[in-house]
């Protein structure tokens, strides 16, 4: 039902006069009667009767009319609450994210919480697991956002979802048309890898050593920090490498990096948010915390 429909009836039972309300509201006579027609067609029953004066309310008219007045009322408490509440959603707010949630996600999410609440000023600071969770323990983030490893300490900390590793090898022969390689063919592949301080690396390095292979084994022959630079190596044909699909989205989108699976291993990895149990949580990151965990795409 259109809350305006109930807006003009009150006008409506209040004035007991069309053309009065049509005046008040800005409206024509004709759309003033149009209304009150929808809001007879909704409940099947007459609310007004005309007499010569203008018009008085039926036995549901008055009903209605009650209902309409506490309806419209409670409607604008709710807006000037809603709006009560934004303004208080203010203040600076720092995010701490590793490399990949950081560079492929949590933009778009701040993007959309901004939308929600265009007073809040967010900073957001990208680094490795290691640096993150330093700086979630000293106070330099109130929020942290990490990939890998369930975290251990004193946090209050949620899982936002699981992403998924894959091999990225570049858009030419001899990896083109094919969807997965063998273990043995990975050993010996040259193998460009996360700083040994990634959460990604490892996630990697612990899901090979349950099914009995030693990472010492793997061809490494360059660690790069930076998540576009091995892409860009890859795509150069250096190596390969293992990557968050997180990260490959354009890449994969434009085919110039291939995705594939090793045989037999599925790569995955969690990603948390996570605060300080011991220190106290302002308003707005209370608000964003919220908005990441609801289902409304809050974590891109």
């Amino acid at each position: 039902m259109n809350l305006n429909y109930l807006r003009t009836f009150v006008v409506v039972a209040e004035t007991g006069n069309l053309s009065e309300t049509a005046q008040r509201l800005f409206l024509t006579q004709p759309a003033v009667t149009q209304q009150v027609k929808h809001l007879e067609n909704h409940f099947a029953v007459q609310l007004i009767e005309r007499n010569n004066r203008g018009v008085t309310l039926t036995e549901a008219g008055e009903l209605l009319y009650d209902y309409a007045c506490r309806i419209v009322t409670l409607y604008d408490q709710l807006e000037g609450n809603i709006e009560n509440l934004r303004a208080s959603v203010s203040g600076n707010l720092t995010i701490g994210a590793t490399s990949i949630i950081g560079s492929y996600a949590v933009p778009c999410s701040i993007g959309l919480f901004k939308e929600k609440f265009p007073e809040a000023r967010l900073k957001l600071k990208v680094g490795n697991r290691k640096q993150i969770m330093h700086d979630l323990k000293e106070g330099y983030v109130d929020i942290a956002l990490i990939e890998g490893k369930d975290l251990k300490g004193p946090f209050v900390k949620w899982e936002l979802a699981t992403d998924e590793l894959v091999i990225i090898a570049p858009n030419k022969d001899p990896w083109r048309g094919r969807s997965t390689l063998t273990m043995e063919e990975f050993k010996v592949q040259p193998l460009i890898m996360r700083e040994a301080d990634s959460g990604t690396r490892q996630d990697i390095e612990e899901t090979l050593r349950s099914v009995k292979v030693d990472p010492s084994q793997l061809n490494i022959i360059v660690e790069l920090a930076n998540v576009d630079s091995i892409k860009a190596a890859v795509e150069a044909g250096v190596g390969i490498s293992i990557m968050s699909r997180l990260a490959l989205r354009k890449e994969l989108y434009t085919k110039t990096l291939l995705a594939l699976r090793l045989e037999g291993i599925n790569f995955t990895q969690k990603i948390y948010l996570a605060y300080y149990k011991e220190r106290v949580q302002s308003k707005l990151a209370k608000a964003f915390v919220n908005f990441l965990r609801s289902p409304n795409r809050g974590f891109c």
